[in-house]
């Protein structure tokens, strides 16, 4: 027991420093000079997890970084809370709250690990954000049950982590970027395009670069560990971005992410099949998947 407690510790320490050294997602601050320039500069899935919760709701964004995602929902919304073990991270997400006058983000400093420091944040939410986090983490697993202390009964959770199979092509990169093209600048900007598109923000590429590319710790999962941690906390699927339902034609922009419509459990054969095609479809994105559900209500009997 002893010996699993230090490997944790040294992992978070390694981790720490990093994102210390490169914040995430990290951007220049002159880009920002208004809430108009903070929701522009979203992606369109901020835009419809933004439409998918409501405005009177209360929402933590567990491994928030340098503060974006949580930013933006703190524009329609009274009580954000953005978490993160980095402080480097945190000074950015800070100097952005500043700049925009975000009155309703509170930013805090936690190892999602540490248990005292979850109760010590003194709430429970409607909603909670954490995306590409619990994979960073020593132990995915129970940084996942530990955030769950934050979570409202009936409240409403969305996980984000990289797929054994989908990361399997930027595995694949990462190899060739370290030894057959590791001087390669035009390589090296082709694998981060592919990603993220052209952009002019040098540190939003540089930070790209080194969170996919360099950093020092990171886990995969599948589809039926996610539901097995789901079962084992009373947590009720959902649905899963990409879909795994078969033949789903639904439209994210209209039912939202937390919708259960014509979503069903994806059972093993399912799960096989999705996650293999995921190795083509979620190589851009480095086979990064989200799912989502939501807290059991116990009723008093």
């Amino acid at each position: 027991m002893e010996k699993k407690e230090k490997m944790i510790t040294e992992t978070g320490t390694k981790v720490q420093q990093f994102y210390n050294k490169t914040p995430f997602l990290d951007y220049e601050l002159d880009r920002f000079n208004d809430k108009d320039d903070l929701i522009n500069a979203e992606k369109s899935f901020a835009g419809i997890l933004d439409r998918s919760i409501s405005a009177n709701a209360t929402v933590i964004d567990i491994g928030t970084g340098t503060g974006q995602m949580a930013a933006v929902l703190s524009l329609r919304r009274k009580c954000v809370f953005g978490i993160d073990f980095s402080e480097s991270s945190l000074k950015k997400a800070r100097k952005l709250k500043s700049k925009l006058n975000l009155d309703s983000l509170t930013l805090k400093h936690i190892d999602i690990l540490d248990q005292e420091q979850i109760k010590d944040i003194g709430l429970k939410f409607d909603y909670i954000t954490c995306l590409g986090v619990l994979h960073h983490t020593g132990n995915a697993k129970q940084a996942f049950k530990n955030i769950l202390k934050l979570l409202k009964p009936g409240g409403y959770i969305a996980v984000g982590l990289y797929n054994k199979y989908g990361r399997i092509p930027l595995n694949v990169r990462k190899l060739l970027a370290k030894t057959i093209f590791k001087n390669n600048d035009k390589v090296k900007d082709s694998f981060i395009r592919m990603q993220i598109g052209d952009v002019e923000d040098k540190e939003m590429a540089r930070g790209w670069w080194n969170d996919q590319y360099l950093h020092p710790h990171e886990t995969t999962h599948t589809i039926g560990e996610v539901l097995k941690w789901f079962n084992e906390n009373e947590i009720e699927y959902y649905q899963t971005i990409p879909t795994t339902t078969p033949f789903s034609t639904e439209n994210l922009e209209i039912s939202g992410v937390w919708n259960k419509y014509n979503e069903q459990i994806p059972y093993l054969p399912i799960r096989i099949y999705k996650q293999l095609i995921w190795i083509w479809k979620t190589h851009h994105e480095g086979g990064y998947w989200i799912t989502f559900g939501r807290k059991h209500i116990k009723l008093d009997t």
